[in-house]
């Protein structure tokens, strides 16, 4: 189904869990989030662009919380937003309600992905986020977003 995850070097992490367990946290601010594990959804595209998309429980149809990092090598490491002159693309958008926030509408993004765990055979992840978004405009609100994901990647 997906070859590029297929190539990757096999993981000395230990074992992800089952293909049919998803985990998938998310936390707002330190606050516990419910995340939908029906309606996120984690791509890798044929350019190796990985899209984490974690949906809201509380709003399986909105558009949740969503992480572009390209040129993606599907291997562990670390993942940071800001790299400079790394002409690569990593951010976040966060939409909720009347609620959007962007990960480059802040002056510093210190967002980073962390992959511990590669299953190329069972096209799974597992690590954690964290990433800070905020508001366009006067008043606007900074927001913390982190968790933690064990998760299928799915061709886009």
């Amino acid at each position: 189904m997906l070859p590029l995850l297929g190539a990757a070097p096999k993981s000395s992490f230990a074992p992800l869990r089952s293909e049919t367990v998803r985990r998938l946290t998310l936390r707002i601010d330190g606050k516990t989030v419910p995340a939908d594990t029906i309606s996120s959804r984690f791509f890798l595209s044929a350019d190796r662009a990985l899209r984490l998309n974690i949906v809201r429980a509380d709003d399986p149809d909105g558009q949740g919380l969503n992480i572009i990092i390209d040129r993606f090598p599907i291997e562990t490491g670390t993942y940071k937003f800001q790299e400079i002159l790394s002409g690569r693309n990593r951010d976040a958008s966060y939409r909720y309600g009347n609620t959007s926030a962007y990960s480059k509408s802040c002056s510093d993004n210190p967002g980073v992905v962390t992959i511990t765990g590669v299953n190329s055979d069972r096209h799974w992840l597992r690590g954690t986020y964290r990433c800070q978004v905020c508001e366009v405009g006067r008043g606007a609100r900074r927001f913390t977003l982190e968790g933690e994901f064990e998760y299928p990647v799915e061709k886009e």
